[in-house]
């Protein structure tokens, strides 16, 4: 506790020198944990968005769609193998939605019931699509709440008729469900460029293209299942029923969206390191004013000494000069990354990842470089003669 008293005695005498210090160290010290907090949120929104996208399953799709028999028997087969928990025919097209005399552009998913489970779809209004709607290709579909507001102002917009336009085919559906566009990260950043979704039954979809077929299939294998031998099962039946060989194949998504995040921590790992230079940086400054500290305090350590203060003494009032100098400025830029996260997390709705481990690592090292950068300074002030010290001037 002397020890501590001293050093902040000593810090307190030297104010400017001590805050330039500490604001560097400050700078550095926020600059890693900020860059590695964004890392960290970034890979975050993206897999939970491409989840919902269905990126935690895999595709079925044919190797050449002129021979494709991805059909309505080839989804219940799927759904029949011992390997599948969840299975839902997908095909997509860009179209044109007219209502109240207003046109706008939608993606159209013609999918069926199960859609819900794999793409995390979030009933807000009215219902989802029924097995029914999909035997009887009916003329239903569900829209999401930025297509409701766009046209009506409010999201409950159930029961209403809309004009649903592919590829110069127009036809009039109802409006059963209305399901939530999730106001989440990626669309408040990318704003207009993310579409408004149309849903409708993939046999109500097939009416549009005059095909039996659909563009794939999601399927969500059961757990402790392996993605790569259930792929090779399912394609390897399918192409068997359809009398060809190889003529399907699977994409593992899960293992896209793990490449993707493996690329965006490797990024933030070396936009990191970079950040962290800054904190080497304030390590030769807190050396810099502890060798000036002990050139202004010689006389005082001389006469410390004469009264029988010992070498360990001395060292140890410097080095803990240099670990409070550290502990003091990686406080102060916690606390404004901490602020700066606050201040995103109002202002755009983005919930930073604030790990309280990395926020203890990053503060140590700086605490760890403070201490290894007033070795040196620490050691010159405690191999002072007494003698010599007394007589500088």
């Amino acid at each position: 506790m002397e020890v501590l008293k001293w050093a902040c005695h000593n810090l307190i005498r030297k104010k400017t020198q001590m805050l330039l210090t500490v604001c560097g160290i400050a700078i550095g010290v926020y600059s890693v944990l900020l860059i590695s907090s964004i890392g960290a949120t970034g890979q975050e929104v993206i897999d939970q968005e491409l989840k919902k996208l269905g990126f935690d399953c895999i595709t079925i799709s044919a190797s050449d769609q002129s021979l494709s028999h991805l059909n309505a028997g080839a989804v219940a087969q799927i759904r029949e193998m011992n390997e599948v928990e969840l299975a839902a025919p997908l095909t997509t097209a860009f179209g044109q939605v007219t209502m109240r005399q207003y046109v706008g552009d939608a993606l159209v998913c013609g999918t069926d019931q199960d859609a819900a489970g794999i793409m995390e779809i979030t009933l807000k209004n009215g219902r989802l699509l029924r097995p029914s709607d999909i035997s009887s290709a009916a003329s239903v579909c569900l829209v999401d709440d930025t297509l409701a507001q766009s046209y009506y102002k409010r999201d409950n917009i159930v029961g209403k008729q809309l004009l649903l336009t592919i590829d110069g085919v127009a036809r009039q559906l109802e409006v059963v469900g209305v399901v939530s566009s999730d106001e989440s990260a990626l669309k408040n950043l990318a704003g207009d460029y993310v579409p408004s979704f149309v849903y409708l039954p993939y046999t109500t979809f097939q009416g549009y293209t005059g095909s039996d077929t659909v563009d794939q299939v999601f399927v969500r294998v059961c757990p402790e299942t392996d993605t790569q031998t259930a792929g090779s099962a399912i394609t390897g039946r399918l192409s068997v029923a359809a009398g060809y060989s190889n003529l399907y194949r699977f994409e593992d998504l899960a293992a896209q969206k793990d490449r993707i995040g493996t690329i965006i921590q490797s990024v933030t790992v070396v936009l990191a390191a970079i950040g962290a230079v800054s904190l080497v940086v304030s390590g030769l400054s807190i050396m810099t004013i502890m060798i000036v500290s002990v050139r202004d305090r010689t006389r005082e350590i001389g006469i410390k000494k004469a009264i029988g203060a010992t070498q360990r003494n001395i060292l140890a009032e410097f080095l803990a000069e240099s670990l409070l100098m550290a502990l003091l400025g990686s406080c102060i830029g916690a606390a404004a990354c901490i602020f700066t996260a606050l201040m995103v997390y109002l202002t755009v709705g983005i919930e930073f990842q604030l790990k309280g481990t990395l926020f203890l690592t990053v503060i140590l090292f700086s605490c760890i470089v403070g201490v290894i950068f007033g070795v040196y300074p620490a050691r010159l002030a405690a191999r002072l003669s007494p003698v010599q010290a007394l007589r500088y001037e």
